[in-house]
């Protein structure tokens, strides 16, 4: 029977995947693997940067073999990715692929040797429930991003020459997303479901705009926005 401690090893490596690929890694340096492919100094970086990291989360610290995998896995996946074009299919199977090493990763380590289980008995906060939160709120703020971006790329031309007069705040969209989702997140862990309703309302009020096409954008992205954030927030609950 799999234990609480190696369900953490699993959420843990995810974890690391996560804060890799969408926190220690810029727009610039993905563009730049998409020019220079094989040849970006950033695809080996970012593939070393992935491998400690799953090395420093899963605390295995005489399983060298794991940040080697991570991190040889993680070039060759991007290196491959780097060849197709940059959208939403792109996107889901890189994110796929990485995710099929990782749990490959974790069946193969899922009996670890006594030593190892005392160190991670030792250096580890206990349970599962602190790292089902840290997943489901890293899930929401950076992944759900790049994905509602993806998605709704087609139409962003069509609304960035209308949108262009109003004088919007650099980086706003990007903002408000992530301060509904994480309050709609926070919203479902604490079964406040009421509370959601009036945050749909508010956001109705103040992003009325006269341009239809400008409309339909900002309301497919905010019911993509609210769709994640609730199924996050729904998944999240049955862990805990």
């Amino acid at each position: 029977m799999v234990t609480q401690m190696e369900i953490s090893l699993l959420i843990r490596l995810i974890i690391a995947h996560l804060l890799t690929d969408f926190i220690f890694q810029s727009d610039s340096c993905v563009n730049q693997r998409y020019k220079d492919g094989w040849h970006s100094k950033h695809l080996y970086l970012h593939g070393i940067i992935a491998g400690i990291l799953a090395y420093f989360f899963t605390g295995l610290w005489s399983l060298l073999w794991i940040p080697i995998t991570v991190a040889v896995t993680h070039i060759l996946i991007d290196g491959i990715k780097a060849k197709y074009e940059n959208n939403i299919q792109s996107f889901l199977t890189d994110q796929l692929g990485h995710f099929i090493v990782l749990l490959a990763i974790w069946i193969w380590i899922i009996q670890p040797k006594p030593d190892d289980v005392r160190v991670l008995e030792q250096i580890l906060l206990p349970g599962i429930k602190i790292w089902v939160i840290i997943a489901a709120y890293i899930i929401i703020l950076w992944p759900s991003s790049k994905l509602i971006s993806k998605i709704t790329e087609k139409w962003r031309e069509d609304t960035e020459n209308k949108d262009s007069k109003d004088g919007s705040l650099e980086k706003a969209g990007m903002w408000i997303g992530w301060l509904e989702r994480f309050l709609i997140l926070t919203f479902v862990l604490l079964q406040q479901y009421g509370a959601i309703g009036l945050l749909v309302a508010a956001k109705s009020i103040f992003r009325f705009s006269e341009s239809r096409k400008v409309g339909e954008y900002v309301l497919i992205g905010t019911l993509l926005s609210f769709t994640i954030a609730i199924l996050v927030g729904l998944i999240a609950s049955f862990f805990l």
